[in-house]
């Protein structure tokens, strides 16, 4: 055969699997249904503007994190433009609107400013989120590794523990008073779920911590730069990305395809 790994879907996923596959030698053909590669990181144009079908703000950017060592690995540094955006996230209500800033220390007094009477609440709040984060990034990789430091849990990974036991409903309903201060920190959801008692204070520390910690950063000309950018480095690589293509039948032996 002339390829020895096949994709189907060429959404960022599958898009970074194949060059990081090409990268190291692998001959990839990916197939993706749709006209351009990216899936939810595409854009389509209206009139003189760029949509955005969904990517349009990327956190983790920070040098030396993983994301940032991925994308210099794959050129993306160099073909590529990111902005950072001004703040946060805003929130526009019948209240005084609200603007959450970027940075652990100005999101806290930003906060504190406006609610005053959860102050305790506040900073009981962004530690999680911020420890949350730290811990996660350091749990080990390895599922025996994990099971031998099970039992030291509580000590080793306190807010790991802390944010594991709670819903972001559940834990906002016990450590903040103000409804409307529940509300400022939830208007950022939609990016995580869609019901603060359903998603885990887990699952949203981590993603919002890293907005706070590293700042939001815009794809100069769209998301879709980052897509093509991906595909072409496939081709590169001596890879092939197919457009418009289904895959109708995956054959598989022994339960290995």
């Amino acid at each position: 055969m002339k390829y020895n790994t096949i994709i189907i879907g060429g959404g960022l996923a599958g898009l970074t699997a194949g060059a990081t596959l090409s990268k190291f030698g692998k001959k990839v053909l990916l197939l993706e249904q749709h006209h351009k590669p990216g899936g939810c990181a595409t854009t389509f144009k209206r009139g003189d503007l760029i949509i955005e079908v969904g990517l349009h703000e990327m956190s983790g950017l920070a040098e030396n994190s993983k994301l940032m060592n991925l994308l210099k690995m794959l050129n993306v540094d160099k073909n590529v433009q990111f902005q950072q955006v001004p703040e946060f996230y805003a929130v526009l209500s019948d209240k005084k609107d609200f603007v959450f800033p970027h940075g652990f220390e100005a999101a806290t007094k930003a906060l504190i400013d406006r609610y005053p009477e959860d102050e305790k609440g506040i900073k009981r709040f962004i530690k999680l989120i911020a420890g949350v984060r730290k811990e996660g990034v350091s749990l080990p990789r390895t599922p025996l590794k994990r099971k031998l430091i099970y039992p030291l849990m509580p000590l080793l990974y306190p807010n790991l523990v802390e944010a594991s036991r709670h819903t972001v409903g559940s834990w906002l309903d016990k450590y903040i008073t103000n409804e409307n201060a529940k509300l400022d920190l939830v208007a950022h959801i939609g990016y995580w779920g869609d019901d603060p008692y359903t998603l885990s204070m887990f699952y949203y520390s981590m993603p919002f911590s890293g907005f706070i910690e590293n700042g939001g950063h815009f794809i100069k000309g769209g998301s879709q730069q980052l897509s093509d950018h991906l595909a072409a480095y496939i081709e590169k690589q001596g890879g092939s990305v197919l457009l418009g293509q289904k895959a109708e039948k995956i054959v598989t032996e022994n339960g290995l395809p």
